[in-house]
């Protein structure tokens, strides 16, 4: 019988979702069985157990230097019974686009949290985001110019050209991918 993971994850605008998505993706290739669970779109009473799961994935967006709140809410809710499970936690930032910032995102965003929160993950990573200012966006106005404001500094800052009318998706997804074959070797142990 194959492993199960929940990959559970609060995605503002879609990224995290694709990136959760990818990750599923990588898990089953790798033989696993896994479900998907949007927190934001789910009523936090309709949440699944994580009793039935072998391992547990947890990501979130961020913005305004702040978690979505329904993943943070899953970790403490189930944060007595990570012991018995793998657990991996990951997010996806603007911040972490830089790769010189990755290290400094996983420490104020997911060391800080699950210091915050009493968990301990097996395995945790920062992934860049996505500016998408195209038509299409799904970023309201006001957060399409705060974003703006946010991307033309690190453009400034850091040199990263940000197409300013269309979609600047700065994920890695070796990256990605890396991370999900780690987890899935997790799983086998």
């Amino acid at each position: 019988m194959s492993k199960r993971v929940l990959i559970a994850y609060g995605s503002r605008y879609g990224s995290t979702e694709e990136i959760s998505q990818e990750i599923a993706k990588v898990l089953e290739k790798q033989g696993l069985e896994v479900q998907l669970v949007d927190l934001k779109k789910t009523k936090s009473k309709d949440w699944p157990s994580i009793e039935p799961f072998d391992g547990v994935l947890v990501g979130s967006g961020i913005r305004i230097m702040k978690w979505v709140k329904e993943p943070q809410e899953f970790l403490l809710k189930h944060k007595g019974e990570f012991q018995e499970k793998k657990l991996g936690i990951f997010i996806s930032s603007g911040f972490a686009s830089i790769t010189d910032k990755r290290e400094q995102a996983k420490k104020d965003w997911i060391e800080k949290t699950m210091e915050k929160v009493g968990v301990k993950a097996d395995l945790y990573d920062a992934f860049g985001g996505v500016f998408d200012f195209s038509e299409s966006s799904r970023i309201g106005g006001l957060d399409k110019r705060i974003l703006k404001m946010a991307a033309k500094g690190m453009s400034k800052e850091f040199g990263i050209k940000i197409d300013e009318k269309g979609k600047n998706d700065f994920r890695d997804w070796n990256q990605i991918h890396s991370f999900a074959e780690k987890f899935a070797e997790l799983m086998k142990t």
